[in-house]
Parts: structure tokens; sequence; C-alpha cells
């Protein structure tokens, strides 16, 4: 099979886990370790904050590996082992230690699963929007086989066993993997305390910073949704488990279609314009959530996830592999995860529990002065990319194939008068 079919079968492994993971980690470690609600948004929190040391730390470690698959097999062996561990623990320290271990591991994992994507549907089919599309249907089917199974055994070891065979398969699929040697750093010996300065040396270009805050801002502001949605929709709007089980999936399914149908047409725009369009989006989503909407109206709010997720999620990976080409990208993914996504994300959280507790539904507010903040950032951004190419004469052009192999960002020279989307 071809590299590109190779990084997809292992992108839908991932995310079928993350299906599991997102949904049912609380209720395994409610139903089966006793932790209370607090407990878990604490350990969730927590692992968020430490994924901003795990993630530069990570990062340049896996610059001094000459297998571009090192940090692969890293990240789903240590799954893997604490899988097969989590079963035997008891009590709390000891249960909330690997979880913590589990969390930094899973989230250390998606930003080398997505540069090995897009690095890899480059050349051949399927194309990078169809991949990533696959990948996030493969996010539904791991949730809906694992509330199956739930139902259908009346236990809760499939959450367990369905994490543990995803770790222990996506392994051997990294294996698969073609062997890519690594030219960033491993070639040049360099120390693993020069390549650490290096990787966080990446914050001192104000692009890049100002990307990752934008860019986390927007999907940070998703939190509220995710720790309250469903029990707005269900103790205050009072819709069926079947109705809330549909508003998740029109989002799901918005994200799935704008990446399958939409990502290459999406590609005619700056990657800074669709973060932009992503702040928008979510600013009227979470703005019209606060006002608790009917059920007729909160499907079309659903849809605008296919923009303040899919779109922003898309720029911002245009973003990071135009800037920095393949070497450097997972690099830069990693210290994008660490030091601005996971910390504001898990921010969010940890204020979106009181929120819900004390106001309810207009906690969303918080949601959109946090959107709002990104959405900000993101069109300075977007100005101060066009002002720069203004400055050098150059152009953003859609991607074009050179020699079968896709140019996903390209700045050709024109004339002193500059215009770009």
């Amino acid at each position: 099979m071809t590299p590109a079919v190779r990084s997809t079968v292992l992108a839908c492994l991932y995310f079928a886990g993350f299906g599991c993971l997102i949904p049912f980690l609380p209720l395994w470690l409610e139903k089966v370790h006793g932790f209370s609600g607090a407990e878990i948004g604490v350990v969730l929190a927590i692992a968020g904050f430490s994924r901003a040391l795990a993630g530069p730390l990570t990062a340049a470690w896996a610059d001094g590996r000459s297998d571009r698959r090192a940090p692969l097999f890293l990240f789903t062996i240590v799954l893997t082992i604490g899988f097969a561990i989590l079963k035997l623990l008891t009590g709390f320290v000891a249960v909330f230690a690997l979880i913590l271990v589990l969390d930094i591991a899973f989230w250390g994992l998606l930003p080398v699963v997505e540069t090995t994507l897009l690095r890899l549907t480059r050349v051949g089919r399927p194309p990078y929007g169809v991949a990533r599309g696959l990948a996030s249907a493969a996010f539904v089917a791991g949730t809906t086989t694992v509330g199956f199974l739930i139902d259908r055994t009346g236990a809760f070891w499939p959450i367990w066993g369905f994490l543990l065979a995803v770790s222990g398969v996506m392994i051997a699929a990294s294996a698969w993997m073609p062997r890519e040697p690594n030219l960033a750093r491993a070639e040049a010996g360099e120390p693993f305390g020069e390549r650490l300065s290096h990787g966080l040396g990446m914050l001192k270009n104000p692009a890049f910073t100002l990307f990752i805050f934008a860019a986390g801002l927007i999907q940070a502001s998703a939190a509220f949704l995710y720790t309250a949605g469903s029990l707005i929709w269900s103790n205050t709007q009072h819709f069926s488990g079947g109705t809330i089980a549909m508003l998740w999936n029109i989002g799901t399914l918005a994200e799935v279609g704008f990446l399958i149908f939409l990502g290459g047409w999406s590609s005619r725009f700056r990657p800074e314009t669709l973060i932009v369009a992503g702040g928008i989006a979510a600013v009227i989503r979470w703005t019209a959530f606060a006002a608790l909407p009917p059920l007729w109206v909160l499907i079309p709010l659903q849809l605008l996830h296919a923009l303040s997720f899919a779109a922003t999620f898309l720029g911002g990976m245009r973003f990071i592999q135009a800037m920095y080409g393949d070497d450097r990208t997972p690099t830069a993914q990693m210290i994008y995860m660490g030091l601005a996504n996971a910390p504001t994300y898990a921010a969010a959280v940890l204020v979106s529990g009181p929120l819900y507790d004390r106001i309810g539904a207009p906690g969303y507010l918080a949601m959109t002065a946090v959107a709002a903040l990104g959405l900000m950032l993101a069109i300075m951004l977007r100005a101060r990319s066009i002002a720069s190419a203004s400055r050098q004469g150059t152009i953003y052009h859609p991607p074009r194939e050179n020699n079968g192999e896709t140019v996903v960002f390209e700045l050709k020279p024109v004339g002193p008068k500059t215009t770009g989307r």
C-alpha cells in the first residue's frame, strides 16, 4: 500500500481511540475507580497543563532521532503498557498518576499523527482532506462502537478493552509506516539541550506566536460545550438522549464533510483566512448557544463546527507546513499543542464547570469572549501576513501539482501592488 494509505490507516486508528477516550474515560474513572466529578476534572485539567512541559521536551527528543517513526513508537508503547496496567490499579493516587501519563501520551501522539498524515498524503491518494475526513469519521465509529458494547454487555470493560486494543494495533501501524530519515537535527549531532532551545526558539517568531494563540484560543472556546453542553441539553432543554447524540453527530459530520469535500476548495484561501473564518463562526456559535435556542436553530449552529473547528484546524496545519516544512513541522505542532492549545483548553475546562453550576447556559458567553480574543489575534496575523507579502512583492497562490507532489502553500513574485484573500 502507498504511504498515503498507510498514514490514513494510522490516523483512523488513532481517532477511533480518541472517540473512546474523550466521551468514555470520565465514565470509566467514575464507575470503575470511583472518581468524583471534581477529581475527574482535576486530573484532566492537570494533564492539559502538564502537556505544556511534555510537548517541548518530546519535540526536542524527537528532533534527535534518525527515524521519524520514533515518537510514534514511544507514545504507542507507553499507551499500550499503560492501558494494560490500568485495569489492575486501585487507589486514587496510583490511578491519578497513570491517567496523567496516558493523557499526556495520547495528546502527545496527536501532532505526530497529524503531521505524518499531512506529509505522506502530499503524494498519492487519498489526498489530505479526504484522509483527515476519514479519520474524523473513525472518531464517530469509535464512539458508536464502544457505546454499543457498553449497552450490550451492561459493563464498562469495553472502554478499557477498546483503548488497549487500539494502542496495541497502533504499534504495528507505526512499524508499517515508511522509514523516513529525520534531517532536522539528528545528522548534526546536536545535544538535547540545544534541540530544546531551538524548539522553544520558535516562539521568538512573532508570526508563529501570534498563530498559536489565535488558533489555540478559538479551539479552546469549545471547552464549555464539551464540559456542559450535554448537561444543558438534557437538564435545561429536556432533550432526549437520541436528540443529544444527533446534535453531537451533526457537528462531527459537518467537520468530516468540510475536510473531505471542501478541503481542496479551501486551499484557495490563505491559511490565516481560514483561521479568521473559524473565529467568526465560534463567536456566533457560542453567543447563540447562550440564548438556549430551540432544536431547529441548534442544528445549523452545530453545522458551524465545520468552521469553528475544521477550518481553524486546517488553516493551522497549512500555516505551520508553509512556515517550517517537513523537517520542523512536527516540532512546531508539538510546541503549538503543548504551549498554546493544551493549556488554554485546560484553563477553559477548569472554569467551565463552575460557570455551569452558577449560571448555566449563559456560561457560553465566557467562551464567546475567548473566541473573540482568538479572532482578533487571527485578524492581526492575517494583516501581518498580507503586509509582509506586499513588502516582498509576493502573492499567495492555491496549491498546484509539482512533479506529482502537491505544493500546499506558495508565494510568487508579483508587482508592487499585491492582493490576497
